[in-house]
């Protein structure tokens, strides 16, 4: 009998092996399909208007291009918490000939997926 107990070990160990492999395995499968990120980019060009608008802008078309990137995957993007849009924005600036100021803003936003 004491043998069979020996024989049998190695077997329960792989087996405990094999299930939690196969359960961390479902745990992160089902991770990284209920949450993703998208991140999106958006260029408004040179327009004429204010830094704050022309920001707002590029941010808005960057959570465009991040929620389109979710839908196209097959999920559904989340909203932003109390409606505020959240991103980054680098603008530039520049005159026009008759001295009106001239803006181009490059937005960054990232949209969380379910």
């Amino acid at each position: 009998m004491a043998t069979d107990g020996v024989r049998l070990l190695p077997c329960v160990r792989m087996k405990r092996a094999l299930g939690a492999s196969a359960f961390l395995a479902a745990m992160s499968v089902g991770v990284f399909a209920t949450a993703a990120e998208y991140p999106g980019w958006g260029d408004t060009g040179w327009v004429h208007t204010s830094r704050r608008e022309c920001c707002n802008s590029a941010i808005a078309i960057a959570i465009d291009y991040s929620a389109q990137a979710c839908v196209n995957s097959g999920g559904v993007p989340r909203p932003f918490r109390d409606g505020v849009q959240r991103g980054t924005c680098q603008p530039q600036w520049d005159q026009d000939s008759a001295g009106g100021m001239l803006y181009r803003c490059y937005g960054e936003a990232t949209t969380w997926c379910r």
